[in-house]
């Protein structure tokens, strides 16, 4: 197992989750359902469809590696990301002031 490429996925990803929509989400899962569920299933339940959504990117990550080249997957990833910061930003300008459901 290659050290440096785990740390190198490991601090991309996480920085990359941090504040996402998808923490968010959990976030306000727990406060809204905490009368119907312990803050340790929220963490496994939230985990396990990380866990799953992670091994369907691994899984189509391993197909698409067969059929185009690295510069092209990290050039299509870098757009993909860009269109979706586009979108999250205008959809931020356009919700300022609504509040999130669990404040």
């Amino acid at each position: 197992m290659n050290l440096e490429a785990m740390t190198s996925i490991f601090s991309s990803i996480f920085l990359a989750e941090l504040g996402d929509k998808t923490q968010l989400a959990t976030l306000c899962l727990c406060c809204t359902l905490q009368d119907r569920i312990s803050r340790l299933g929220v963490f496994l339940a939230a985990s396990s469809a990380l866990v799953l959504a992670t091994g369907l990117g691994v899984a189509a990550g391993q197909v698409f590696g067969l059929f185009a080249k690295p510069d092209f997957l990290k050039a299509g990833a870098g757009l993909i990301f860009i269109i979706l910061g586009l979108i999250l930003l205008r959809e931020g300008f356009r919700d300022r002031g609504s509040r999130p459901p669990c404040v």
